[in-house]
């Protein structure tokens, strides 16, 4: 009820709805002030006729079923008549007291009136009788709509209202009306028939007749209008259907009431008008639904679903409409009656319940207006219409009312569009403002900005035109935490103008948590204590235990505690900045106040501020600051009076006061803390590429302060060109705006060659929006960091990078030693058989190849499983003692070939990585061969890298079983070549690469970095 007070739209349809409902009662309920027909008479004895009496004939009617008499047949006639109720169906029980008689037939309906008022010109107007009718007065046939009949091929239906104007002779009148239905599941007299002078009949039927033009005349209009607007407006689908539903009810007023249709276009056919009728007055329902879907996207699926299933119902009943005859679809008409009522309903339960909670979603609250009058407007159409037909309720009442509502409807159409002109005239006087303020805006801004670069440009000449001799180590830091100060400050007005464009957008976050007031205004004092102290202002705090922790996001705070406390130093000097937090209740209060401590104490004029203005933050920050509050849940509050600005916010519990002591820390301790992060990171290479010399020198001081290894490429050439030197590096830097070929390109170039494993990239942006961050993981990007560089951020993220590549190396590492391990069995399992077949032919060289055996064993055992690499000279032993045994297995039929460059018995080598190939070209390429053959080893260094090749003339392999070996190994091929292909990929990425032909060989090439 308190909404409806408030909103004078709700209490305007709520007056409406009691109004009408208290009008409809008052007929319904006010008695009948006419007689009523008993036993097929209708006495007027007692009746005093009137001006503008209407007597609706009502009450017992002689009635013969089942018989089409004309008046002189029922005068002699012997068929004993049953009396019926009029208005009313004669298949209903109660109507035709009992007689059985189905919906579908005819029959004859006699009335006699006596004691009229001779001499006069009377009518009497028929609405709704179905479907076909003959009225007779005293004998004479005087009008008929249709042709009523015995059978249903003679009858035609029409069902058209009629008034039969006559002068009385006698005071008694007989009135006799046949009636055929062979359409609808129940006939009879729908309506009253009423009687009255004939001006008084005339004059309502013109008034009622004038009525529907007029409404007919409006909603096309309006269905004009909006179908304009619909092509006018890029096609806004809500623009047609505003224009389809006024369209739609302009055919629903022509239809019902007087049915102008049928009056004005006599030729028309029954079946083209009832279709025409009924399609409009459910397919309007269907469009108010539409409508109502599509103005509150937002609706729960429940009422969705209510919502979508009388549409649903109506849509498929209007298609049936359509394609089927009248007496096929007007046999669930009463059931579609209930279903139209509902979509009605509940259309506007949803649309008043959206327009209630405020939730307009993308439209706005007049088009919810509009549409809650749309829907209002048939709703009570169609419960007045229903209320027209079985009660004493007039037919002008419901045509004046749709009359009203239609005003109302235009009234709030107008409303609407002068409400959007005065809108778009108030937009441009804003515009024209706005754009003011905008140059103002950007005028103190830039002094804003300019005054603390000038001090930093300052304080940087005082450095430099010092001699470094004569000033010591203090007198450096002090400036150099003055520039940094002065940044700082530079850097919350950033934020500000930030932080204001996001409260515009509607896309502020927040991070509410427990924070230490004491640590922030700790850190709040120590920034700008410097201007402080230049204009004589001393910061003191008093601060309550209980009030010393409060909900709020720490950054945010700091940001308001920064923009008030420079709001107050730029309005005093030779002032006491008291800071004071005291609990009130769940409250906490933290106070900034001034209190004079000297005799120099001065209020600043005017004159003086002008001289100030780059020391104040204006109304931005101020604003800001209050918005910030607010979304913390807080309220700040500015006293000009008292010179204070009170903050409020919600207190926390003491609980967590051990972990939130240090919630707010100094950035000097911020910075000092990353010295204690993981050292075996600091001998890394990092390769950073950017043109920008301010990040040039700022990143190669901070990372070589921490012992990184530095270098720079300005090109995606450059550092393509220094990846292929053979120093790689372990980290790269890269600047996503490069001018030739963006860092993304350059990231996707380094992907080519390396994995995210291989060579971590951290990207330098300038946002991080949803987008940004996106390109970065596309391009190949491990992280990002973004403008302005933050020193502590960056270390972090560097170590982080440089970390997760160490693990993922040490777990390769694991991962080939295990795959070193399985190789070990098999080498026994070979050198002992060999060994074994000898002791039974050649007991002599089996001892000589026992101690063979247990040199290749020596060696084997006192390689460490951990140990990455090891000197070329201990692959060859291995090779060497292996080879000996083989040739003692084959003798003549094996011959081996050893071809290396005896300096590199140095280089380093994964262990067993060689000696599985020579391997593999004995036991499957030369063994196999009936006639043996030769292995020939190579080892050579090719500039930067060292080449192995392994070639035997053996059997050879076919292309199918290559192919098959390269892509995921060959049982055949045993587990030393599959070991072999997986640690050289971990080594460097490569595979080996295998020429074979089927019958004369095989030759297997492998490279690694020299090293």
């Amino acid at each position: 009820m308190t909404v409806i007070r408030k909103d004078r739209f709700l209490l305007g349809v709520g007056l409406m709805t009691m109004l009408l409902a208290l009008v409809v009662v008052l007929q319904i309920g006010g008695g009948r002030g006419t007689p009523v027909a008993k036993q097929g008479t209708l006495e007027l004895v007692d009746f005093s006729w009137t001006s503008d009496t209407i007597i609706p004939l009502d009450g017992e009617w002689e009635f013969y079923p089942e018989q089409l008499l004309s008046p002189q047949q029922i005068h002699l006639t012997r068929i004993k008549p049953i009396m019926m109720q009029v208005p009313g169906n004669w298949d209903e029980d109660v109507i035709n007291q009992g007689y059985p008689m189905s919906g579908k037939g005819y029959g004859t309906y006699r009335l006699i009136v006596r004691n009229l008022p001779q001499g006069e010109q009377l009518a009497i107007a028929k609405r709704y009788v179905r479907f076909a009718d003959a009225m007779y007065l005293d004998g004479q046939q005087m009008s008929r709509s249709g042709l009523p009949s015995t059978s249903a091929a003679s009858y035609i239906p029409r069902n058209e209202p009629y008034t039969i104007y006559f002068h009385t002779k006698q005071a008694e009148l007989e009135i006799v009306l046949q009636v055929a239905n062979f359409d609808f599941r129940s006939g009879g007299i729908y309506n009253s028939i009423e009687l009255g002078y004939a001006s008084q009949i005339e004059r309502r039927t013109m008034i009622q007749s004038g009525l529907e033009l007029f409404i007919m005349g409006i909603v096309v209009i309006f269905g004009l209008l909006f179908f304009y607007l619909y092509l006018r407006l890029h096609r806004d689908r809500i623009q047609l259907l505003y224009a389809l539903f006024f369209l739609g009810f302009a055919v629903i007023v022509v239809t019902n009431g007087e049915r102008l249709l049928l009056q004005l276009a006599p030729g028309i056919p029954f079946e083209f008008a009832f279709k025409m009728k009924y399609a409009a007055v459910y397919g309007v329902s269907v469009i108010v639904s539409m409508i109502t879907w599509k103005l509150a996207p937002g609706l729960g699926q429940t009422i969705r679903r209510w919502l979508r299933l009388p549409s649903v119902l109506l849509a498929l009943y209007v298609a049936l409409i359509m394609i089927s005859p009248f007496r096929v679809y007007s046999s669930i008409q009463e059931a579609m009656y209930i279903v139209n009522l509902l979509s009605y309903a509940v259309a506007f339960a949803v649309i008043l319940l959206h327009y209630v909670l405020k939730k307009y979603e993308s439209k706005s609250r007049s088009q919810l207006q509009l549409l809650i009058t749309c829907i209002w407007l048939m709703l009570v159409n169609y419960v007045l219409g229903i209320l027209v037909t079985w009660y004493p309720v007039s037919q002008i009442l419901l045509n004046c009312t749709t009359l009203v509502i239609l005003s109302v409807f235009a009234v709030l159409l107008i409303y609407q569009y002068v409400g959007a002109y005065d809108a778009m005239q108030r937009l441009t006087q804003q515009l024209q403002l706005s754009d003011k303020v905008k140059d103002e805006f950007l005028l103190l801004t830039s002094h804003e900005l300019n005054s603390p670069l000038h001090s930093i440009i300052h304080l940087s000449r005082s450095l430099l035109g010092t001699s470094l001799r004569r000033t010591n180590e203090t007198e450096i830091r002090s400036k150099l935490q003055l520039i940094r100060n002065t940044s700082y400050r530079m850097s919350n007005l950033v934020n500000d103008l930030i932080d204001m464009s996001r409260f515009r957008d509607g896309n502020m976050k927040i991070a509410v948590g427990t924070v230490d007031l004491v640590s922030c205004l700790s850190l709040v004092t120590e920034v700008l204590g410097f201007l402080a102290t230049g204009k004589g202002i001393v910061m003191v705090r008093r601060l309550e235990l209980e009030a010393r922790y409060v909900m709020a996001d720490e950054s945010r705070l700091l940001q308001v505690l920064y923009n008030l406390v420079y709001h107050m130093i730029g309005q005093h000097s030779h002032r006491e900045l008291v800071f004071e937090c005291e609990r009130h209740q769940e409250r906490v209060r933290i106070i900034l106040r001034f209190e004079a401590y000297t005799e120099q104490f001065t209020r600043l004029g005017r004159e003086d501020r002008a001289d100030l203005q780059s020391m104040q933050n204006g109304s931005a920050g101020l604003s800001v600051s209050a918005e910030l509050v607010g979304i913390m849940g807080g309220r700040l509050t500015v006293n000009d009076a008292t010179e204070s600005i009170q903050i409020e916010l919600p207190s926390a519990e003491n609980a967590g006061m051990e972990s939130v002591t240090e919630t707010a820390v100094s950035q000097e301790t911020y910075v000092e803390d990353l010295s204690e992060l993981p050292s075996s990171n600091a001998s890394a290479a990092i390769l950073i590429a950017t043109t920008d010399l301010v990040d040039m020198e700022h990143l190669n001081t901070l990372l070589s302060t921490e012992g990184f290894q530095v270098s720079f490429a300005d090109s995606d050439i450059e550092v393509q060109s220094l990846l292929a030197s053979g120093k790689l590096p372990d980290l790269v830097i890269v600047d996503a705006m490069l001018p030739a070929v963006t860092g993304y390109k350059v990231c996707k170039q380094i992907r080519l060659e390396f994995s995210q494993v291989d060579l971590p990239v951290l990207f330098i942006n300038m946002r991080s929006t949803p987008a940004d961050i996106e390109a970065c993981i596309k391009a190949g990007g491990n992280d990002f960091i973004t403008r302005p560089l933050d020193a502590g951020e960056i270390l972090v993220r560097v170590h982080t990078l440089l970390g997760m590549k160490r693990l993922v190396k040490e777990a390769a590492n694991n991962e080939m030693a295990f795959l070193r391990s399985q190789i070990k069995p098999h080498f026994l399992y070979n050198a002992l058989g060999t060994i074994m077949s000898l002791c039974f032919t050649d007991g002599p060289r089996a001892g000589e190849l026992l101690g063979s055996f247990s040199r290749y064993l020596r060696i084997l055992f006192h390689l460490d499983n951990s140990e990455e690499l090891i000197p070329l000279s201990k692959e060859m032993e291995l090779i060497q003692a292996y080879v000996e045994i083989e040739q003692e297995r084959f003798g003549s039929r094996l011959q081996v070939e050893l071809d290396v460059d005896r300096s590199l018995n140095s280089c380093k080598v994964m262990p067993l990585l060689i000696e599985p190939l020579v391997e593999n070209a004995i036991r499957h390429g030369v063994s196999k061969k009936i006639d043996g053959g030769t292995v020939r080893l190579f080892i050579r260094k090719c500039e930067n890298r060292v080449q192995v090749v392994v070639e035997d003339d053996g059997i050879g392999m076919s292309p199918e079983q290559v192919a098959s070996i390269l892509e995921r190994g060959h049982a055949e091929q045993g587990i030393g070549l599959q070991n072999v292909q997986r640690r050289l990929k971990h080594m460097n990425g490569q595979a080996p690469v295998i020429q074979s032909e089927q019958g004369h060989g095989t030759k297997i090439t492998i490279e690694f970095p020299y090293q």
